[in-house]
């Protein structure tokens, strides 16, 4: 007898990520540059303070581009530092994000809520859909009159990446957006993780007389 057995759990995400953009301008590139460098100094220093809070930061994204103006001539230049960074207490979240969002001259985008690939949540979700093969096994061989006797075979067929069951919130940040922050909705949003197994049993002769 085969059977197949599958779950979906709905669960806390590990972790979350927030990505800070540091933006400036100026006619020169030299200087557009100089400038996003004192902006993303200030993103530095948020973060050393949030140090606590903060289990990893990387530099994500650096670009400088040309502005044009409607002939196409180049007006200025615009310079980025991207900064992501990642959360493990996803209680917390709301408490860098509202800090992130009042730097000036920033963008603030997140959260991103994930769920680590170590999790117990996939383990269970493998243990879960095992329960279900056997349990299905046992609800056909009873129909038949017969009980399962032996398991002849296992076969992972993998659980599935946790997938958000919510939009992210996001929001842009600076002189003017620390206002709209309150409306941020920064509850963790629920991950779904698929477990699903195929097995093979032998069942005992089914009693013809059920039959």
């Amino acid at each position: 007898m085969v059977v197949r057995g599958e779950t979906v759990l709905r669960v806390r995400p590990s972790h979350a990520t927030l990505s800070i953009t540091a933006t400036a301008r100026d006619r020169r590139r030299d200087r557009a540059l100089a400038l996003v460098g004192e902006v993303q100094a200030g993103v530095a220093a948020l973060l050393a303070e949030h140090a606590a809070l903060i289990t990893r930061s990387s530099t994500a994204a650096v670009g400088v581009h040309p502005e044009h103006d409607d002939r196409g001539r180049v007006t200025g230049y615009r310079a980025s530092v991207t900064t992501q960074v990642r959360v493990e207490d996803v209680d917390r979240v709301g408490e860098l994000a509202l800090a992130a969002a009042a730097l000036p001259d920033c963008s603030l985008w997140g959260p991103d809520w994930r769920l680590d690939r170590d999790d117990p949540a996939h383990a269970q979700a493998r243990t879960e859909a095992i329960g279900e093969a056997l349990s299905r096994a046992r609800g056909y061989a009873s129909a038949l009159g017969s009980r399962v006797t032996a398991l002849v075979e296992l076969r992972d067929v993998g659980t599935g990446p946790a997938v958000p069951m919510m939009m992210a919130a996001s929001a842009r940040a600076g002189r003017a957006g620390a206002a709209a922050l309150p409306e941020l909705d920064l509850e963790p949003a629920l991950q779904e993780v698929h477990g699903a197994v195929e097995a093979v049993f032998l069942v005992s002769a089914p009693d013809l007389e059920e039959l």
